[in-house]
This record gives C-alpha cells, structure tokens and sequence, in this order.
C-alpha cells in the first residue's frame, strides 16, 4: 500500500466512516477502494488526490471531536452530514 492509501484507511477507521459510504462521498467505487488497499496499481492519480484530501479532513474531524459520529442516522443523512463536516474541514 501507498503511504497515501495507508493514510486513507487510518483515517476511515479513526472516523467510523466505513468504506461504503467513503464510497458514495467521493464517487470512488468500493472496487477501487479495496484494489487499492490489496496493494493494486493506481492508475487514477485523481481519484486517489480526491480521496486523500477526503481522508484529510476526515482525519481533522476526529482531532476536533466531530467525528465518529454518536448518533444512527440513515444512510442518506449520514452521507449529508458527513459531507457537510467534510465541507467545514476544508473550509477551515
């Protein structure tokens, strides 16, 4: 694994974001998400930028206490908060 895909999945597991729905926030099949982490050659600098910098602010979100997420939401309002605490990451 890349020292970037490494990153990517501490910081999945730092915020309880599972892979799905890190899938459904950054249009990144979950194929390609877990090609990449067997180890599989990344073609898609792009996506790889794209999913790196979510990482990021994810990452960031779990240092300032917003993330894991405390309460159960359903997948289409999870997937819209998480969007807007990513959104706030990178604003900041």
């Amino acid at each position: 694994m890349t020292t970037k895909v490494d990153f990517i999945f501490k910081a999945l597991d730092c915020s309880g974001v599972t892979i799905t729905d890190f899938s459904r926030m950054t249009r990144i099949s979950r194929e390609s998400l877990y090609r990449w982490k067997d180890g599989a050659n990344i073609a898609d600098t792009l996506r790889l930028d794209i999913a790196y910098t979510t990482a990021l602010r994810l990452e960031k979100a779990c240092r300032e206490g917003r993330l894991p997420l405390t309460e159960k939401l359903k997948t289409p309002q999870r997937i819209k908060v998480l969007r807007g605490i990513i959104a706030e990451m990178g604003r900041k």
